[in-house]
């Protein structure tokens, strides 16, 4: 701790020179104006920041583009008014120095046309981007992603935040999310409107978390997260959805930013091009290790050397008359290693003789296209390739025979997943819009297991191929969706999405509705209720070899998808201008659910991660079911006056019943999850244009559940025995956290450079991970989890 300590004030004191001259300091706001549902462009709408004295403001031209040059840099209130459609305002703005703002306004046609007048209407900031969604469903900033304290820029982390989503049951360095009692491998990760691989690093293949995002946010853009009851748009998803969108690189101006700390190194360039022309480039760029918080005292993985680095991009290319393209994609390497010492006195935990190299790789590129049919419609085509690789190797080492190698396994584990997707929209007039698409996916699945119980086998005559494991399928989805306005009061979403598993041709047909009824200005009620499907990783049909206990498993590519029907009752209420309490109660029945279908089983894929849990399933079919039910509150304070609050809680149940018959706590069953958030910034300087920020937030919920372990039969056997017909009737205590952000912005001409500390557990508290059995006392040992973990960071924009 000292070191950083040190670290940030030799930056204090580097960077204070920097705000010894006050000077204005100016930047540019610029962007489109563009109809929400059709996307077509706007003339003639008049945008103005109603901050500046005297107010400035620009009209938008024939596409739909505005520029208001010599903003003073700080938080403005952007407002947008054009005829017929409803004024969009945009309060505390951020401008900085270092970087242009680049805005893409989408405005409502109001379902009451008037003819001399502007339709007022509040603009809601937590509204999805989607215009079909209703309910479940809330936009984030990518400025929010780094104000939350613990949020680390990473949007799965700072999703922890809201109502109904709680931390998974990994450890604090993992970014897995728990979503109303689902398992983390039921979140949908989307980018550029279609689905993606996980893009975490250090995440297993089939789950959906990791240590840390892979998609930087200096490309990222606003973006939705969605709890439940989809639009019809969104399927092969029964837990959670994350639409994320990249930002097009400035098509003007050429801009860098590099930002160094604790997790790595980090470079960013934009810019157009060729000057005078449309396109524009984004790129970024990381590496890190964990060196820097060694060296500093802080030791987070124990012995084990992490490893990542990633790249992600995204070429715009707009045309005069063939639409827009764009390239994107992002690739991220990371590696682990762990040799244990041969001193079997220095081994801790229940593994503590195992040794493991492990290096995973994950790459998407995409290209889509979106063209302007008329005036009141588009066409968008998204297509995409990724691929996934898992290698390594492990072993442990026996002391019994001089701490030679045992069982030295080798493993190779890919996934390719090649899919398309093309979707039109047509907005009939203000009143009703329909949306409609299908989606082609092929994927492949290879996994190969060797085991060799010499280790000094140079030419492999002892080596045991285990698993010997190729797969493919193929998956196809439709949907159509319409939205109605019957008046400015009265809105309804209703929908059609279509599934067909190919391999084996199981299906699912998943009608949805939702309507919102506002009842005045200020309140308004919801509901959705929707059936949802989804396809398990491709590894649950095609695996089949012997298992570690010498079981066979056989392929079993007549599983059916997993299926779910949900219902949610919203309703929302501004308390005043910048404040805002929403509660919502749902309802979800898990059925057709993947379960082992051995006699007195009690286990179940809904308590499963990633494809490590489906594998070691000897045998299983559609015959589990699970519900999930509870109540969501947020109360929360929008960022005016430079300050704001957030509070949410959820108390909550999640049910499985296997094969047995019998109905028991899933393994996410927390019962209850709490946080409280807050922050503030402070202007400092001469000029009051440098920013301070201080934000909070604290974490109590329910602890983790595991099933109890038979201490009797672990102690007569010599390993770890678990009580198989009570699983996850143990719960560990309370978990709670309390996170601690700070931040100092310094604007000057053309550069801005930030400095940002971020706390994660200041207090040090050790939750509880899990329970284990330990051979050499005897006795149930007990994981916690990480402790203090700070993060800092310096970054520099120009």
């Amino acid at each position: 701790m000292k070191t950083i300590i040190e670290i940030l004030l030799l930056l204090g004191f580097l960077l204070a020179g920097l705000c010894l001259r006050a000077q204005e300091i100016t930047q540019t706001i610029r962007g489109t104006v563009l109809d929400k549902e059709s996307k077509a462009p706007l003339t003639g709408a008049e945008v103005a920041v109603l901050s500046t004295d005297p107010v400035s403001g620009d009209i938008s031209d024939v596409d739909g583009h505005f520029k208001i040059e010599k903003i003073p840099v700080g938080r403005h209130t952007l407002q947008v008014t054009y005829l017929g459609y409803e004024l969009l305002t945009i309060p505390n703005l951020l401008v900085t120095s270092g970087k242009e703002v680049v805005l893409n306004l989408e405005l409502v046609e109001s379902a009451v046309q008037l003819e001399v007048a502007t339709v007022v209407a509040k603009h809601d900031k937590a509204e999805a981007l989607n215009e079909m969604a209703t309910v479940s469903a809330r936009s984030f900033s990518v400025e929010e992603t780094s104000r939350y304290a613990g949020s680390f820029y990473d949007p799965a982390r700072m999703a922890t935040n809201y109502a109904g989503v709680a931390v998974g049951s990994s450890d604090d360095l993992s970014n897995e999310i728990v979503v109303r009692g689902n398992s983390p491998a039921g979140v949908q990760w989307r980018l550029e409107g279609i689905e993606i691989p996980n893009p975490n690093h250090f995440g297993s293949m089939g789950n959906s978390g990791g240590g840390i995002s892979m998609l930087s946010s200096s490309t990222l853009s606003n973006s939705d997260f969605y709890t439940g009851a989809f639009p019809a748009e969104f399927g092969n998803a029964l837990s959670s959805v994350f639409d994320l969108n990249m930002r097009n690189g400035n098509n003007e101006k050429r801009e860098y930013a590099l930002m160094f700390g604790a997790l790595g190194l980090e470079g960013a360039a934009e810019g157009p091009f060729r000057q005078g022309g449309k396109g524009s480039y984004l790129v970024n760029f990381r590496y890190a290790t964990l060196a820097l918080l060694d060296a500093a005292g802080i030791s987070i993985a124990g012995d084990v050397a992490p490893k990542y680095s990633d790249v992600s991009f995204k070429f715009n290319l707009p045309t005069q008359k063939a639409g827009t393209f764009a390239l994107f994609g992002l690739a991220g390497q990371n590696s682990a290693q762990f040799y244990p010492k041969k001193d079997s006195t220095t081994w801790e935990g229940e593994f503590g003789e195992w040794g493991f190299k492990e290096t995973a790789t994950t790459a998407t590129v995409g290209l889509s296209h979106r063209i302007l049919l008329s005036n009141d419609s588009y066409l968008r085509t998204v297509a995409v390739a990724s691929r996934e690789t898992d290698e390594g190797q492990e072993y442990w080492l026996d002391p019994e025979s001089t701490y030679a190698r045992q069982n030295d396994a080798r493993y190779d584990i890919s996934n390719y997943t090649y899919r398309i997707s093309s979707t039109y929209n047509r907005k009939f007039n203000a009143r009703n819009t329909l949306r409609a698409g299908a989606i082609f996916s092929y994927s492949a699945f290879d996994f190969t297991y060797d085991d060799d119980d010499n280790f000094n086998d140079p030419k492999g005559e002892n080596i045991i191929r285990l698993f010997d494991n190729h797969g493919e399928g193929s998956f196809l989805q439709a949907f159509g969706q319409w939205k109605h306005r019957f008046n400015d009061r009265w809105t309804l979403n209703t929908g059609l999405h279509y599934s067909l598993f190919l391999l084996n041709q199981k299906m699912a047909i998943e009608p949805r509705a939702a309507l919102e009824w506002k009842l005045d200005n200020r309140s308004s009620l919801s509901a959705a209720v929707g059936l949802h499907s989804k396809r398990e990783h491709l590894a649950a049909y095609v695996f089949e070899g012997t298992l570690i206990d010498g079981a066979e498993r056989t392929a079993n590519e007549n599983l059916g998808l997993t299926k779910s029907m949900h219902a949610v009752l919203g309703y929302d209420r501004r308390l005043g201008e910048n404040l805002r309490l929403k509660m919502e109660v749902y309802y979800q029945y898990l059925f057709d659910i993947p379960v082992e279908t051995l006699p007195g089983s009690t286990r179940s894929i809904l308590n499963g991660t990633d494809i490590w849990d489906i594998i070691f399933i000897e045998k299983s079919g559609n015959e589990g079911t699970g519900r999930n039910y509870g109540l969501d509150l947020t109360l929360e304070k929008f960022f005016t006056n430079n300050y704001y609050f957030l509070v949410t809680g959820s108390v909550y149940r999640s049910l499985y019943t296997p094969f047995d018959g019998q109905e028991y706590s899933t393994r996410y069953d927390g019962r209850y999850n709490m946080n409280a958030l807050a922050g503030k910034e402070f202007k400092v300087g001469r000029s009051k244009k440098n920013i301070f920020g201080l934000n909070g937030k604290a974490i109590l919920a329910g602890g983790n559940r595991f099933t109890p372990i038979d201490l009797e039969a672990s102690i007569e056997k010599g390993e770890q025995v678990l009580k198989e017909d009570q699983p996850f009737s143990v719960k560990a205590g309370d978990y709670w956290r309390l996170d601690v952000g700070l931040s100092y912005k310094i604007n000057k001409q053309r550069m801005t450079h930030t400095i940002l500390l971020d706390i994660q557990n200041v207090t040090g508290r050790l939750n509880v991970f899990l329970q284990y059995y330990d051979n050499k006392t005897k006795q149930i040992e007990t994981y916690t989890q990480t402790g203090f973990f700070p993060v800092f960071n310096y970054r520099v924009e120009f």
